[in-house]
């Protein structure tokens, strides 16, 4: 009699919460339509571009997982420095 296994690479899904927090920037000016257009095609649409800063909530299974991937998002725009971040 043979037992049913779940294959070796069978992947596991994590549960996701929605975080909110703030990066601040510095470098270029956020609020440029061509910047907005960038952040958006890099992976923020689902953030609030703010003067000097982008707001996100975004789901993820952990905060630190949410912003590592948001300061990897803005850090493809050419221009834009992450200079900090804030849990809200």
């Amino acid at each position: 009699m043979s037992t049913a296994r779940a294959p070796e690479h069978a992947v596991v899904e994590r549960a996701t919460s929605v975080h909110h927090f703030e990066i601040e920037t510095e470098g270029a000016d956020l609020l440029d339509w061509e910047m907005i257009d960038a952040l958006y095609e890099a992976g923020c649409s689902d953030a609030t571009i703010r003067h000097g800063s982008v707001e996100f909530d975004r789901e993820a299974p952990t905060l630190v997982e949410a912003i590592e991937s948001a300061i990897n998002d803005i850090e493809t725009v050419s221009g834009v420095t992450v200079k900090g971040v804030r849990h809200l």
